[in-house]
């Protein structure tokens, strides 16, 4: 892992968790590399039900529909029958033994036929609707900026600024939060990187957008412009919902970085960004997997360990950004429609990291069914993840891509986003890592050493998994430096080269 000016991909989606099973996903043979978001895979244009999951347990179970069936999971929606995509007898036995596993719940052996979708699924197996979103004013899975959010799109091919114009007015009447996203208004600017390529820059009220909101907006200006490239008016899929009402204060207070110190609600961000290659993304995913857990659990047991070990356990609480977006309506609209639930896990007993993580999965897991879970406080170490996708969406000659958002971050002291890459197969490609602090709070140098821990945690949890937490890593562990002291210098553990051979499943 090395420090790096990377950015993350052109085509990101976010989402609460990722990755269950992503080798397993693949058919045998699958390979290629990651593209560099040009347009390699072809745009398809908005179809009903292809929209990505909406929720945490969606997640999981589009991850498990991708496994049983063999497919890459971003080829899987919320709306997609097990069946059409594919799925036969054994396939489903095999889904519903996993699904058995890592969900924890009893399933009847007619779920499948009955609901045969991630959403429903997700739903059969307990999950509850949002009782309410928010906290307001606490965006999840923030970068920087002040207070507004910045929803970039990637525009290739021949551009008719005109239909754009309409297509933008179109969206801005169906959505409140693009209601000033005219061309020449206040935070709409369009700018030329080259012949048959611009960036639409959206710049909005950060209270009014969350990170779920930048794949429906990419989808709903690809139907508009079509349409008013064709000389008529868009037909949408309905009015957008009604959300959950917004909470206004949260109900727990994230675990504080050992060593920080209050800051002012307005003060500076900074951010770095880090990379863990393809070899350590693969061996993440394979733990993941066996453990019947998600990627984002593994961090999630990693990150409690680590502040344990760091003096703030054993009751670890991690803000965690995630969609509350159950109805297909709610998956196609633009708007605040997320909840920032405040995981909280106990560290106590020296457990090994393996029990740790089942420790992780049973309090996540009950998070994300239940609809009156705790939301998190401002403040504090905030997780989430991104994954790219790879839609692009096709809008009469034009294609319409969603680019690196730009969000505020003022509700964490520390944040860390982790941003997968896939190849086009879907196999891990590597995870970009940003850690984006406060200044005056955390500091530079801090966020430096901790991120570089957490690294070097992991690296050791995947070589003993069942070794205890006081064994991992052994040896003496610098202290966190104080807030705005000491040079930039970042702990990193020793790259591992990626294994020769993957299995997969057929």
């Amino acid at each position: 892992m090395s420090l790096s000016g990377q950015k993350p991909p052109d085509r990101l989606v976010p989402s609460a968790l990722t990755t269950l099973t992503t080798l397993l996903a693949l058919p045998r043979g699958a390979g290629g590399s990651s593209d560099d978001g040009g347009g390699a895979e072809a745009a398809v244009p908005r179809a009903s039900g292809a929209e990505p999951p909406g929720t945490p347990l969606q997640e999981i179970v589009r991850d498990l529909f991708a496994e049983a069936i063999g497919v890459p999971r971003r080829t899987v929606h919320a709306d997609s029958d097990f069946f059409r995509l594919g799925g036969h007898p054994a396939a489903a036995a095999h889904l519903l033994a996993r699904a058995r596993r890592v969900l924890g719940a009893g399933l009847d052996d007619r779920v499948l036929h009955e609901a045969p979708t991630p959403a429903r699924f997700a739903a059969a197996a307990g999950e509850r609707p949002a009782a309410a979103t928010g906290p307001a004013g606490a965006p999840g899975g923030a970068l920087d900026g002040e207070g507004s959010a910045v929803l970039p799109l990637r525009l290739r091919g021949a551009l008719n600024a005109g239909a754009l114009q309409e297509a933008l007015g179109d969206v801005g009447h169906r959505h409140g939060a693009l209601r000033n996203s005219r061309l020449g208004s206040a935070g709409t600017r369009l700018r030329a990187l080259a012949a048959g390529d611009h960036l639409l820059e959206l710049t909005l009220p950060a209270d009014l957008v969350d990170l779920w909101s930048h794949t429906p907006l990419a989808a709903e200006l690809a139907l508009a412009y079509r349409a008013r490239a064709a000389g008529r008016p868009p037909r949408w899929e309905g009015p957008v919902p009604e959300a959950a009402p917004r909470a206004r204060a949260g109900d727990l207070a994230p675990t504080v970085p050992p060593g920080s110190r209050p800051a002012p609600a307005d003060g500076r961000v900074g951010r770095l960004v880090l990379d863990w290659d393809a070899g350590l993304h693969q061996r993440l995913a394979r733990l993941a997997a066996a453990q019947g857990a998600t990627l984002f659990m593994v961090v999630h047991a990693a990150l409690a360990a680590l502040l344990t070990r760091l003096g703030a356990g054993p009751a670890i609480t991690v803000a965690a950004p995630v969609p509350a977006r159950d109805s297909a309506a709610l998956r196609r609209a633009v708007g605040p429609y997320g909840r920032v639930l405040a995981l909280s896990v106990d560290t106590s007993g020296d457990p090994a990291f393996t029990a740790l993580l089942r420790r992780v999965r049973a309090a996540d897991l009950a998070a994300y069914r239940a609809g009156t879970a705790a939301l998190a406080r401002p403040g504090g170490i905030a997780l989430s993840v991104l994954a790219d996708s790879g839609e692009a969406y096709e809008a009469a000659g034009l294609t319409v891509r969603a680019a690196p958002p730009l969000l505020p971050l003022r509700a964490a002291a520390l944040g860390l986003i982790l941003t997968e890459r896939h190849t086009p197969a879907g196999a891990p490609a590597g995870i970009a890592v940003t850690a984006a602090y406060q200044y005056d709070a955390v500091g530079e140098t801090a966020a430096a050493h901790l991120t570089g821990q957490l690294a070097a945690l992991l690296e050791a949890a995947l070589d003993t998994p069942a070794a205890a937490l006081s064994r991992l890593n052994g040896g003496a562990r610098p202290p966190l430096a104080p807030a705005g002291t000491g040079k930039h210098t970042t702990p990193s553990p020793a790259r591992r080269p990626a294994p020769a051979a993957v299995p997969v499943a057929g």
